[in-house]
């Protein structure tokens, strides 16, 4: 079978990352917005560390002493913090940090390994709700070299993410205000008419079982953090010129 072709006006959505496949000469923004892709988002904003995205606990734990002294391990275990970990996946945590010149490693359930799975694309970025009009015109712009723009939703171990799917039709929107002509698929629009059928941003994460499940950790508080539109014009990318990397063995 043929691989199919792309061109630099299509926009698309995966709803989960293993529905479609990466478009190599194309651009993707990968969002797990509760919280994966906030804290990373967040870590920029706070000194732009070099972070290496590990596949598990167990890789990133093996990985630290190869990295050097003063590595930190970031990430979450069932949504907490694990034992010994420098940070936690709360991006309200890294954000009063000071993370200039660290390097770390963080792993989570579902962001990281969406993020590892769509590591092949020509650019690889991390969107959320507050940097949503950055990341948004970073794809209009990269997709003007070719290919398409494709928002790919984490979702949550292995099943839709009403978050996620929130948060990919913001983004949609934004995209089409910048950029009208764009011809759009299916599953963007239904993303984005899941977007615009909540127009409170607070209301629709804080509906999701992402948040739901927060409150048992107690941890509800990331989530209104999560929802502000445009907080941030930090735009992280995986490779290339971008601080995040992969973790070679994992």
């Amino acid at each position: 079978m043929n691989s199919p072709s792309f061109t630099a006006s299509r926009l698309r959505v995966a709803l989960l990352p293993e529905v479609i496949a990466p478009d190599p000469v194309g651009v993707c923004a990968v969002v797990d917005v509760i919280r994966a892709s906030t804290t990373l988002v967040e870590l920029a904003g706070s000194g732009d560390p070099e972070v290496w995205l590990a596949a598990d606990h167990a890789a990133a734990r093996a990985a630290a002493p190869r990295l050097g002294s003063g590595v930190l391990l970031g990430g979450e275990q069932g949504g907490l913090r694990p034992e010994g970990y420098d940070f936690g996946n709360s991006p309200r945590e890294v954000a009063a940090g000071a993370y200039a010149g660290r390097r770390a490693i963080f792993v989570t359930t579902n962001g990281t390994n969406a993020l590892r799975r769509w590591s092949t694309a020509r650019r690889t970025f991390v969107g959320t709700l507050r940097n949503r009009d950055a990341v948004a015109r970073r794809l209009v712009e990269e997709a003007r070299a070719g290919g398409s723009m494709t928002v790919v939703c984490a979702g949550k171990e292995g099943t839709l993410a009403l978050d996620d799917v929130y948060t990919a039709g913001v983004i949609v929107a934004r995209i089409l205000e910048l950029r009208p002509d764009v011809e759009v698929d299916e599953t963007a629009i239904v993303a984005l008419r899941v977007a615009q059928a909540q127009p409170n941003v607070a209301a629709a994460l804080a509906e999701s079982q992402s948040a739901q499940a927060l409150v048992a950790v107690g941890l509800w508080d990331d989530v209104p953090y999560c929802a502000v539109l445009d907080a941030s014009s930090a735009v992280p990318e995986l490779g290339g010129s971008g601080r995040l990397r992969l973790l070679k063995d994992g």
